[in-house]
């Protein structure tokens, strides 16, 4: 048994709220560039991922849910509101997942302990 293997879908969550941050932060930067359109994706496109972790054996029989990576562009100007929303929901992720990584730590640091 892997006790590292738990910490996979938690550095693809890491990586997904990283990309999406830089999504969101290209639209801030870009808000009043003449001709420039909001770019938009999805959690379920960003964790797309051929062996995810994220997907059972039954849903690859139904069908798979999650797509391909890519971004989408709006074809509407930044709404900034909309972009600190999301900025905000990032936060709200990483605070989630970086709170379930330091738990798995510590069961591992406490499970190295005993018997000492």
């Amino acid at each position: 048994m892997d006790p590292f293997g738990k910490f996979n879908p938690i550095s693809n969550v890491l990586n997904a709220i990283s990309s999406n941050q830089k999504l969101v932060s290209g639209n801030v930067a870009n808000a009043h560039t003449p001709g420039y359109t909001a770019k938009s994706t999805t959690f379920s496109q960003l964790l797309y991922n051929q062996h995810s972790p994220f997907e059972t054996t039954m849903s690859k029989k139904m069908g798979s849910s999650l797509q391909p990576l890519g971004t989408m562009e709006t074809g509407e100007t930044v709404n900034m509101k909309h972009e600190m929303i999301t900025m905000q929901k990032n936060m709200l992720f990483y605070s989630m997942t970086t709170r379930r990584a330091a738990s798995i730590f510590n069961m591992l640091r406490t499970s190295s302990q005993i018997g000492r």
